[in-house]
């Protein structure tokens, strides 16, 4: 009986598949690389609000309240007005609490406010930025982000939240709401 030249068969097998183990391996990178051409471009073709506002506290010592807030046109968006409401008896201890970019501008950088808050009131600050898109249309664009300080209405769930960035507890209500029809 002959023996199978198995060291033979050994380098045969060796030499083929490693050529198909290469092909593999490049394979799922070229594949993935296709695929993700077309989904990044999708990605960008996204819509993105013409206006981007923060608005948050950031200290709060003494009875009063440090606000940072900023806002950040894009290049679609034109001149823009912003301003803090404040709640009545807030009174503003350092800063400025409204102004204005023209268009083209790369936004306000950071803005900090310190206000000294209504005691054992509930309070709420809204920072608000309105203007217009450019171009023919002129769009109009507005903008509204709110902090609320004090005790929640009454008659509703309440979920208290510490912030982990400052240790402010933040308390969060569930309203009662209903579905209404559309007239018919």
């Amino acid at each position: 009986m002959r023996r199978l030249p198995y060291p033979c068969l050994l380098l045969l097998g060796c030499a083929l598949l490693a050529p198909a183990l290469l092909s593999l391996a490049r394979e799922p990178a070229r594949a993935l690389a296709a695929a993700r051409g077309p989904l990044d471009e999708a990605r960008a073709c996204k819509p993105q609000p013409p206006v981007e506002a923060v608005l948050q506290q950031v200290a709060a010592e003494d009875g009063a309240v440090e606000l940072a807030f900023r806002v950040t046109p894009r290049p679609e968006a034109g001149a823009l007005d912003f301003f803090l409401e404040l709640p009545e008896g807030a009174e503003v201890l350092d800063g400025s609490v409204s102004g204005s970019l023209p268009a083209g501008s790369a936004g306000t950088g950071e803005l900090r406010v310190r206000l000294r808050l209504p005691v054992g009131v509930p309070a709420r600050a809204l920072l608000h930025v309105r203007g217009a898109l450019q171009g023919a249309a002129g769009e109009p664009v507005a903008l509204r982000r709110a902090l609320t300080w004090g005790q929640p209405a009454p008659g509703g769930r309440a979920l208290a939240l510490v912030d982990p960035h400052t240790g402010v507890t933040e308390r969060l209500v569930e309203a009662p709401a209903r579905h209404v029809r559309g007239a018919r």
